[in-house]
């Protein structure tokens, strides 16, 4: 829990936003096969959980840093959304101090916002979950801490244990959320995509009659294991 940053009292007004599309594409894809893709991706810490709103969301970061439990540059930061961001806030893992509710949430739900991460705690969770914009955070609290800053906005932020950058493309579905670098975003999709493919035939062979294991390729995983793991011969 910092209560200072490199950059405090940044109010960096312009990132480099992905292509829509790419946005879109990765947004077909679950978390788990995103995960499990192999390619550079961040699996946000499972303290963060979904709390109101819908449980899906991909888009762009704009990213906020605050002192810990302090609102002051939660609510500057309304001023930089856009129509697809999602808003990441690097609160430290406060869970004492509610950094923002459904005033904030409402607002940038009606500027398109089609999401929020907060590693920290949120509060009105009624009023957000009315608002119907998808809010994942460690906890739920009814007071704020401070308004007097320091913070920063679209700066380098972490969030569940992974960078979280300006731009940055984050997805969140009911398993978790991931955060994928904007510069990997071709990769990340082509291999969660090969990820996707995989399970549709695993899918497909159990229909037709495989047992799992031997559709999954265990059955010979575990007898290359075996094999390998056997005493040679005397």
């Amino acid at each position: 829990m910092s209560k200072s940053h490199p950059e405090q009292w940044a109010v960096n007004e312009k990132i480099e936003r992905p292509d829509q599309a790419l946005v879109a594409a990765l947004s077909e894809l679950a978390t788990t096969q995103i995960a499990d893709s192999g390619a550079p991706v961040g699996v946000v810490g499972p303290g963060l959980r979904r709390l109101a709103g819908g449980a899906q969301m991909c888009g762009p970061a704009v990213t906020v840093w605050t002192k810990p439990g302090d609102i002051l540059f939660v609510l500057k930061a309304v001023d930089l959304i856009t129509s697809g961001d999602v808003l990441v806030v690097d609160s430290g893992g406060r869970e004492d101090a509610a950094v923002m509710g459904d005033v904030v949430g409402q607002t940038i739900a009606d500027l398109g916002c089609v999401g929020v991460v907060v590693d920290g705690a949120v509060r009105d969770v009624d009023g957000l979950d009315a608002a119907g914009l998808p809010t994942f955070a460690r906890g739920v609290h009814p007071a704020t801490g401070s308004n007097q800053g320091p913070g920063a906005i679209n700066v380098a932020v972490q969030c569940g244990g992974v960078a979280v950058r300006p731009g940055d493309v984050v997805r969140a579905d009911s398993s978790g959320v991931v955060v994928v670098p904007r510069e990997h975003l071709v990769t990340v999709v082509a291999a969660s995509r090969t990820v996707a493919d995989r399970e549709s035939a695993w899918r497909a062979a159990i229909a037709g009659g495989q047992s799992l294991p031997a559709a999954t390729g265990i059955d010979d995983l575990l007898a290359t294991l075996h094999e390998s793991q056997e005493p040679p011969l005397p």
